[in-house]
């Protein structure tokens, strides 16, 4: 009976259908030459030894090699550690053995680029085969297109597909992130919850929280989250199931933050320091006091851990000892409790930089592609265009946006006593605390430092926030519709 009725349901034709637009889409977008990546940043150097890849033609100029040019094909090297630490480097690494197979002297960024896309594919078509579904089949049909073509319109725009040809970690973390929540939809909304699912739940949410250090703490949240799901089902084998997931979250995101290697910690807390509580500070002196830093590294003031012919070097032993071996994130974070009008001010410095999908500093193209040097490509840009150019640049707005969220998602709360509908909430204000703590974290873990790359996180979870409201509207409108016409 349950097979017949999954048979009948219209929504698995759409996500099929929603799988092959989307693939047609990257193909037609990223895939076919020319073909769209991301220039290197300097990034690339700390993914490409641990993944057994390298440049492949290291004499390059440095205007050949960084920001301006996206290269399409890398060479192979030895597999050598480094202080990188993410789950990141396992997707890579898997693309590079694939691309040994497919082409032992050169590997195609592309290779990348499909293996991205493949989890892509299956992340956007199983939230549309679990669009949320109506009494009458049409009207079911309605809301399953309206999502997949938000779906497609926000997260295949090229904003978001560039970086999948590129070895930044962000690629990564968005189609975790946006398997993390399809597949806690699906739990929340299906008869019989399988261990599959949750599987997948669990998987996507330890990808999202060990991408990089600074969302490790997120494990935590999605550990609760899994908890939550206890309820779903009442047999003892679930209760084991939930009970695994939870200390994998746990477990995972704790070694994530006691691995960080110290030196990643020292740059970052320089950062937090100097381009961050001290820069463009009106009060330096004070500040520097409040946090108990010597006077004389204020000619440090607003300088980065990585630029050179500093007054002071960055890795000096005296200012190690002095400052940042004293100094923790903590101490940062305390001062801001204690200087909110300075955090205001940090915030208003990320509002500005928030609604940029891709870095506009980085070249598109290949070289071979005969491209100005620098040149990005606006194929199907509509939506990270338009999020440029009409989204609001000040904090208060975020602040206000947010708290109306929560408070519509609580009274939903509250109004229902279904546990299942309970969770979707739930899974949505989980969505919504890491677009926070995605803006909050890097203005204490790395000041002002690249910005606008450090908050991608908060636009893939404010464009799922965006997408869960306006597919709110659509089905309560529907919902309306369809009761109007049984009265």
């Amino acid at each position: 009976m349950l097979k017949d009725q999954e048979a009948r349901d219209i929504r698995k034709i759409i996500a099929w259908g929603t799988g092959i637009v989307a693939s047609a889409l990257i193909i037609g977008v990223i895939i076919i030459s020319p073909v769209i990546g991301l220039a290197d940043s300097g990034d690339f150097g700390r993914v490409l030894g641990v993944t057994g890849l390298a440049v492949l033609d290291p004499k390059q100029s440095y205007d050949e090699l960084y920001f301006n040019y996206a290269h399409q094909h890398f060479g192979y090297g030895g597999y050598s550690l480094g202080g990188y630490i993410s789950t990141h480097v396992i997707l890579v690494a898997v693309a590079g053995l694939i691309g040994r197979v497919i082409n032992g002297e050169v590997f195609d960024i592309r290779v990348l680029g499909v293996c991205y896309s493949v989890l892509f594919v299956w992340a956007i078509t199983l939230l549309v085969r679990n669009a949320p579904e109506v009494k009458r089949r049409s009207n079911t049909i309605i809301i399953a297109v309206i999502l997949a073509l938000s779906l497609l319109f926000v997260f295949a725009d090229i904003g978001y597909l560039a970086y999948f040809q590129s070895f930044f970690g962000e690629p990564y973390a968005l189609i975790a992130m946006l398997l993390m929540v399809a597949s806690a939809i699906a739990l929340a909304t299906s008869t019989y919850p399988t261990g599959k699912l949750l599987a997948l739940f669990v998987i996507a949410a330890l990808a999202v929280a060990t991408s990089k250090i600074q969302n490790a703490p997120l494990g935590f949240v999605f550990a609760v989250l899994a908890w939550r799901m206890i309820g779903l089902r009442n047999d003892r084998k679930w209760r084991r199931q939930i009970g695994t997931g939870v200390a994998v979250l746990v477990i995972g995101s704790a070694l994530m933050i006691i691995v960080a290697p110290d030196r990643l910690k020292n740059a970052n807390l320089y950062q937090s320091i100097f381009y961050g509580v001290l820069k463009d500070s009106p009060h330096i002196a004070q500040d520097m006091t409040d946090l108990g830093i010597p006077k004389k590294y204020a000619v440090l003031a607003g300088t980065n851990y990585f630029q050179k012919d500093t007054a002071i070097a960055q890795r000096d032993a005296v200012l190690r000892q002095e400052v940042l071996e004293k100094l923790s994130h903590k101490d940062i974070a305390v001062y801001y409790l204690r200087h909110p009008s300075r955090f205001m001010q940090k915030l208003d410095r990320a509002a500005e930089n928030s609604m940029f999908i891709r870095p506009y500093y980085l070249g598109n193209y290949d070289q071979a592609a005969g491209k100005r040097s620098g040149a990005i490509s606006y194929t199907y840009s509509g939506w990270s265009q338009w999020k440029v150019k009409y989204m609001p640049h000040n904090s208060m707005w975020y602040i206000g946006w947010f708290l109306a969220y929560y408070a519509v998602l609580g009274a939903l709360w509250l109004r229902t006593k279904s546990r299942r509908f309970r969770l979707s909430l739930e899974t949505m204000a989980v969505v919504a605390l890491a677009a926070i703590f995605s803006c909050v974290v890097p203005l204490i873990g790395d000041g002002e430092a690249d910005l606008g790359k450090h908050l991608f996180m908060f636009n893939v979870c404010f464009d799922m926030i965006g997408i869960s409201v306006f597919m709110s509207l659509v089905y309560g409108l529907i919902w309306l519709v369809e009761q109007r016409a049984r009265s």
